[in-house]
């Protein structure tokens, strides 16, 4: 089991639990999967997750586990550039793509585990590696998490 900062279970409290056991469960199972690298905690405006890359640099993190109210998501920052005939990657944006994810199981689905390897090879990787961590960011200002009873 990977260390889980306590930093990651307060920014969790204000969802249901089923989702906290969700959002947990991802989060050791996308460690297991990747290689070392570091990992930061977000707390941010909409959503609650960790993203990994191999630099402390938001810009290179290539995987990131945002939660919501009833499931979490896989994105990919490169998810437009990725190989994807089955079209499950869904997103508007210019090149962020996800899935959302309902169990943990759904990390082993082969199609899943494809996109997450073309992922890790097109990580931007520094010519000085950086020793894997983790860090906690910390979004400014309101925050929106689900109501009580969610």
């Amino acid at each position: 089991m990977h260390p889980e900062p306590p930093e990651y279970l307060e920014f969790l409290q204000p969802y249901p639990q089923n989702t906290v056991k969700l959002a947990r469960g991802l989060r050791q199972a996308i460690l297991d999967i990747l290689p070392p690298c570091v990992e930061i905690i977000w707390d941010a405006t909409n959503t609650v997750g960790p993203s990994y890359g191999f630099t402390d640099k938001n810009r290179d993190h290539f995987i990131h586990l945002p939660t919501y109210t009833n499931y979490v998501n896989i994105g990919f920052t490169k998810g437009t550039s990725l190989d994807d005939p089955e079209g499950r990657l869904v997103g508007g944006g210019a090149k962020i793509r996800h899935i959302k994810l309902h169990q943990i199981d759904d990390l082993n689905d082969p199609y899943v585990r494809k996109l997450i390897d073309q992922a890790l090879m097109t990580a931007d990787r520094p010519k000085v590696p950086v020793s894997p961590c983790i860090v906690i960011r910390q979004m400014e200002g309101p925050k929106r998490r689900p109501k009580p009873g969610a």
